[in-house]
């Protein structure tokens, strides 16, 4: 047996050229022109033939871009540049059947390959296996497509001449035995990939940066191999020659499709399409590659290589998957991808992936779809909601659907890890639309929220990729209509809603803690209370809500500590020390309908209250606070029931104010009002001396008088009494007056109480002797805020001598005004009298002196006045001297002259000294 390998045969007329080698000949004769006759002694004989390289893989570039690089041409005129790159030698293991005969020549090897067939080979091939490379490092062996090596190779032996002109010689292979239908052009050629190695090295670099793709990179290739390898693609055309090889060639797959021509290793047309999802949203797409040799005017009329890069999304509408956690994290119905076709976009930049439980490296498995001008692709979505769709544009990753040994690419968790760090999480703005985020059978208020924003991510289900929403960013128009603002909330589903559904109230999760105030506001809140609330979750019940204060498992009631901060108030007291038997916090909810302005309420009903220092129940005490905004208008209600207000506290009672009821109501279009029922005043403690006067006064029949402030209201009662005359005696302007304020900025309730007014004082008179005052006193749960009291008395005698005539008379006062710790104590004297004879001489006299104590000073201070009056017909003029004001007693030790020594002088003051020292000198020491 006689090996000889690497044998080059060489015919340049038909420019055959062929590396050539054979194992398993013998030696049998010598013919007469000294040639040697080998012959197949055994049924392994080898023919090996070696081809130069079959394909050239060249640079694409899309149609509307210019080519990669211009070079001068020979002549110097520039001309555009697209590289390529040169595949490996290719290789035919032909078996030759036993007795065959072979003479080392070029035509004795073609006769010899003619009788041989094809050598299965191994994968990967050995040196000596059939592979041939077609396209760039894709590695083939062919066979039959009954599954047989049974395949010949059709070509002459001789030149084939014509007209003088010799045609390139090629190897054409074929089935031997087609199978029944094949047309007779179709060579019925299966095309096996023999080595995924090979294909998955990278792809060339060329030197320019704007270097494109090639037709069929490293992608399709490891695709195509990994497909291959196990179903073959067909071939209805392969042949070899020194030029390059010609192809026609395709295979179609469940998750990818690969159609080739080539004719003498250039590429005419190449479509490949890769099947895949879309992440996060799962919807299944179609990723097509489409070069094609075109005669582009922009290259000279060149036959260049011009790609097409399409994704197609395949499945538009993706339903919801079954009730669970992935439905709940999605809330939505039918998610579609409203445009489906996404054309000219740039070649896709695959992104491997590295099991990091393995560490084994599936290559080419994911990347971002982008446009021409390096976008990524925004894909227009729709999301089937019950109020209204929601649409939005969200970038997407798109998957390939990779089925290996030991990886899925849709199904393997770690790998979905991956595209989740990739993918991160993705922002969409929205224009505050309503969304129903449980879609229940029966809505609450609490499900449908005014959503401004959603954050998406991906997860693994067993129905594929789902999305999920990682946050929400929600307004709340109640917030809005109640308090005038509402800064939007990053919110998320917490995790017991997730896993449990509708059977949990707490649906949300807020970022960050909402502090809730109607302290200052209580007119927003139905003027009585002031609820506040730290709010750090959303019940689809109650609205916003403290999950620190939820009801406790055993009792079903909330700690109103844990709920209510101290500044929270009911008539000015804190609610956490009223609230009794509390099982649920004011609720605060929406009602959001497409196409309507949102409507808000409050409402906290039936809530028990308990004695508590001023506050004192007189039977079932309880609140009902009401607030409702809409498009029809707003309505506020809030009434407490059966309670008293001792005042300032129990242990210190002065005044004790018995409501059955006190109600305030708003409705739109009107003014504020409270509504006071069964009001009942009694005076305890050292009030006690006006409980006479307090038994005649019965308010519960009164109608107030309501004054609306933006501080606040105040309830007016009036009681005028009628006048009392008896012979000489005569009272009258009478009133009891009573005021309940009820402040709007959180301070306390209180109650002034009245007999007459400074304004209006009542009168008294006895013949000559008159006088009047009044009785004042306001007081809250602090103690007696202030006592004011004050009373005239004096007399007036006039005389008339018909040519004289006049008047004396003289008038005294005190005055108490206790407020706070200040006490002042006022009281003065004034006499005076006018004189008048015939009309023509009048003289009028006037002494004020006024007390004063004053407690900030503990000193008695005294002011004097006098005024003289004289009226002679042609002339008059008066006289003022006003003493200022001196310290009687207390205020230190000064006295009355270091007073006087302080004071600037004045020339009222040297005339009041004047008069002082004619009745009065002073020592020397002190003038």
């Amino acid at each position: 047996m006689v090996a000889v390998p690497n044998f080059l045969l060489v015919r340049s007329a038909d420019h055959l050229l062929l590396g050539v080698s054979w194992s398993g000949l013998t030696l049998t004769e010598t013919r007469p022109d000294g040639m040697p006759v080998l012959k197949a002694a055994t049924d392994d004989a080898l023919l090996l033939l070696t081809f130069p390289p079959q394909h050239v893989a060249e640079e694409t570039s899309r149609r509307d871009e210019a080519p990669p690089q211009i070079l001068p041409s020979g002549s110097g005129a520039p001309v555009p540049v697209w590289h390529a790159a040169l595949s490996g030698p290719s290789r035919i293991a032909f078996n030759l059947p036993r007795g065959t005969t072979l003479v080392p020549t070029v035509d004795g090897v073609l006769q010899a390959l003619s009788r041989g067939r094809p050598i299965p080979p191994t994968s990967p091939p050995r040196a000596t296996d059939t592979a041939l490379e077609l396209p760039w490092r894709m590695t083939f062996s062919f066979e039959d497509r009954l599954g047989d090596h049974d395949v010949m190779s059709v070509h002459p032996v001789l030149p084939v001449t014509l007209a003088g002109v010799s045609g390139l010689w090629r190897a054409r292979l074929a089935a031997t035995r087609p199978e029944p239908g094949t047309p007779v052009r179709d060579a019925a050629l299966a095309l096996r990939a023999i080595d995924e190695d090979t294909a998955n090295v990278a792809d060339p670099v060329f030197s320019d940066p704007l270097g494109g793709p090639i037709p069929l990179g490293r992608a399709e290739r490891t695709r195509l191999a990994a497909e291959a390898s196990v179903r073959p693609a067909r071939a209805t055309r392969l042949e070899l020659s020194a030029l390059g090889g010609t192809l026609s060639a395709t295979g179609l797959w469940e998750n990818f499709q690969w159609e080739h021509e080539a004719v003498l290793g250039r590429d005419v047309r190449v479509r490949t399409v890769t099947s895949g999802v879309l992440y996060p949203l799962g919807h299944r797409a179609k990723y097509v590659e489409l070069s094609e040799r075109i005669f582009d005017q922009t290259a000279g009329n060149a036959a260049v290589l011009r790609s097409q890069f399409v994704l197609t999304v395949t499945e538009p509408v993706r339903r919801p998957p079954p009730e669970g956690a992935a439905a709940r994290a999605f809330p939505f119905g039918d998610v579609e991808i409203t445009t489906l076709a996404y054309p000219n976009l740039k070649s896709a930049d695959w992104q491997d992936f590295k099991n990091p439980a393995t560490g084994q490296v599936h290559s080419d498995v994911f990347f971002q779809p982008t446009t021409a001008n390096d976008g990524p692709v925004a894909f227009p979505v729709r999301c089937a909601a019950p109020l209204r769709d929601v649409r939005f544009d969200l970038p997407l990753l798109f998957v390939a659907d990779v089925a290996r040994p030991g990886f899925s690419s849709l199904t393997d968790p770690d790998f979905e890890k991956e595209l989740a760090k990739v993918y991160k999480q993705r922002s969409v703005q929205l224009p505050g639309i309503p969304i129903d985020l449980v879609r229940a059978n029966v809505r609450r208020d609490g499900d449908v929220h005014e959503v401004h924003g959603i954050t998406i991510e991906g997860s693994l289900h067993s129905t594929g990729y789902r999305p999920r929403l990682k946050a929400l960013e929600v307004r709340l128009p109640a917030l809005r209509t109640l308090l005038g603002s509402d800064s939007p909330k990053e919110v998320h589903f917490t995790a017991e809603y997730l896993s449990q559904g509708a059977t949990q109230d707490v649906l949300l999760k807020m970022a960050s803690a909402l502090d809730i105030s109607f302290v200052g506001r209580t007119a927003r809140s139905g003027g009585l209370v002031a609820p506040h609330l730290e709010t750090d979750a959303i019940s689809r019940t109650l609205g916003p809500i403290d999950t620190g204060a939820l009801p406790a498992p055993g009792t079903g009631l909330i700690d109103p500590g844990q709920l209510f901060p101290p500044d929270a108030t009911l008539l000015g007291f804190a609610l956490k020390d009223l609230v009794t038997d509390l099982k649920a916090p004011p609720a605060i909810t929406s009602t959001l309908q497409p196409g309507q302005p949102p409507a808000a309420k409050m409402a906290w009903t039936g809530v028990k209250l308990k004695r508590n220092g001023p506050f004192q129940p007189t039977g079932q005490s309880t609140l009902d606070m009401t607030v409702t905004v809409s498009a029809a208008g707003a309505d506020t209600v809030c009434k407490v029931r059966d309670f008293a207000l001792v005042l300032p506290s129990p242990s210190k009672p002065l005044l004790q104010l018995q409501f059955a009821s006190l109600t305030f109501t708003h409705r739109s279009g009107g003014p504020p009002r409270i509504q006071v029922d069964g009001v009942g005043v009694k005076f305890l403690g050292e009030l006690q001396l006006l409980e006479q006067l307090g038994d005649a006064v019965d308010l519960g029949d009164l109608e107030p008088y309501i004054d609306v402030t933006p501080a606040g209201l105040v309830a007016h009662y009036s009681l005028p009494l009628p006048s009392v005359t008896a012979g000489a005696f005569v009272m009258r302007d009478l009133a009891v007056n009573t005021e309940i304020t009820i402040p709007f900025d959180g301070r306390p309730v209180s109650v002034s109480f009245g007999f007459a007014s400074r304004e209006n004082p009542f009168r008294l008179a006895v013949l000559m002797f008159g006088g009047g005052g009044y009785l004042e006193l306001e007081i809250d749960h602090t103690g007696l805020r202030r006592l004011e009291a004050a009373l005239e008395f004096g007399a007036m005698l006039a005389v008339d001598f018909i040519v004289a005539r006049g008047e004396v008379h003289a008038f005294g006062g005190v005055r108490f005004e206790l407020a706070g710790s200040a006490v002042t104590l006022t009281g003065y004297l004034r006499i005076g009298g006018c004189v008048e004879v015939l009309g023509l001489v009048s003289v009028s006299v006037e002494l004020c002196i006024s007390l004063a104590y004053q407690s900030a000073t503990k000193a008695l201070v005294g002011r004097a006045t006098l005024v003289i009056e004289i009226d002679l017909t042609l002339w008059s003029d008066s006289v003022e001297l006003d003493s200022g004001t001196w310290v009687l007693a207390g205020g230190g030790s000064r006295r009355n002259h270091d007073i006087f020594a302080a004071r600037d002088a004045d020339e009222g003051l040297e005339r009041w000294r004047a008069y002082q020292a004619a009745f009065v000198p002073l020592p020397t020491g002190d003038r």
